[in-house]
């Protein structure tokens, strides 16, 4: 057979994969519309330009759609919305546009990766109730904006959200944490604000935590120290403010953890530190505002100052 090609036993293509491809300056063909037994298209990393046609809502059959890490333009087809066994759409790392149609949502989509593109608008509320199966969404380097809607309430199955670098603002809300399986949240880089909800500290399957870059305020709670499968946790450039949390040394799992830039103050609390200091210790990168003449937290045991706001 050809390499990359998959048919079943009646000779019909059923998937075609061109990973890397080089298939630099041409586009997705529309010939590809012709195959009704077509159940995995991958064209990722090829450098494919033009448009995504719209004919692919012709292939009634495809489960997966990877055309990620392209030189793809315009906006996504809402015929898109007639390939109702489809589980995957990768569109990441291209120049398309536009909002996102809420045609696109079915009951059985579970990946959606729009990442690092040029798209603009609010989520469409047809994510949150046609599509409750999502496990994993990354939206990261776009143009959306508005509140972060509390339809993710709705998504139970929701293992990593990956928000970050966009134009959201207003606050959490407490249903961003009611799949009791999320691992990932990147929030990092919006315009949100107010103090973190209790619901945070309760999503203790967090192992990734990224809160970095927005206008958080408020204290940090001593029930952080219940997210102890976390490995990351970003926190700098807030206005968190008051002490940090001795139970941030219940937090054994910890590779990373930056407070830098907020209005924390006081010492890096011991148990913290303990974390450095153990042998088994997995804490490699532990920054706070501890530089300057008169710094505002006083740290013997961090990786790295920095002077603060």
């Amino acid at each position: 057979g050809w390499s990359g090609i998959t048919c079943n036993a009646d000779d019909e293509i059923t998937s075609i994969r061109l990973r890397e491809h080089g298939l630099a300056g041409s586009s997705i063909p529309k010939e590809l519309t012709s195959i009704p037994s077509l159940e995995i298209l991958s064209l990722d990393r090829n450098a494919l330009s033009a448009t995504v046609p719209s004919e692919i809502g012709l292939l009634s059959n495809l489960r997966t759609l990877q055309l990620n890490n392209n030189n793809l333009v315009g906006t996504i087809p809402t015929s898109l919305g007639n390939l109702i066994n489809l589980e995957l759409i990768s569109l990441g790392n291209n120049d398309m546009n536009g909002t996102i149609p809420g045609e696109i949502f079915n009951s059985k989509l579970r990946g959606l990766d729009i990442d690092d593109n040029n798209f603009y608008g609010t989520l469409p509320s047809e994510m949150f109730t046609s599509s409750i199966n999502l496990v994993n969404i990354d939206i990261n380097g776009n143009g959306f904006e508005g509140t972060i809607p509390n339809g993710f309430g709705s998504l139970s199955k929701l293992g990593s959200l990956r928000m970050n670098s966009n134009n959201f603002e207003g606050e959490l809300p407490p249903e961003l944490f009611a799949s009791s399986k999320l691992h990932t949240l990147d929030c990092s880089g919006n315009n949100l604000n107010g103090s973190l909800p209790d619901e945070l500290y309760a999503a203790t399957t967090l192992r990734k935590l990224d809160l970095s870059s927005n206008n958080f305020t408020g204290a940090l709670s001593t029930k952080i120290g219940d997210l102890n499968l976390l490995i990351e946790l970003k926190l700098q450039s807030n206005q968190f403010e008051g002490a940090i949390p001795g139970e941030m040394g219940l937090l054994s799992a910890v590779t990373s953890l930056d407070v830098s830039f907020n209005l924390l103050d006081g010492n890096m609390p011991e148990q913290v530190c303990g974390l450095r200091e153990s042998p088994s210790s997995k804490l490699l990168e532990l920054v706070s505002d501890c530089d300057g003449t008169e710094p505002r937290v006083t740290c013997d045991c961090c990786t790295s100052c920095t002077a603060g706001y």
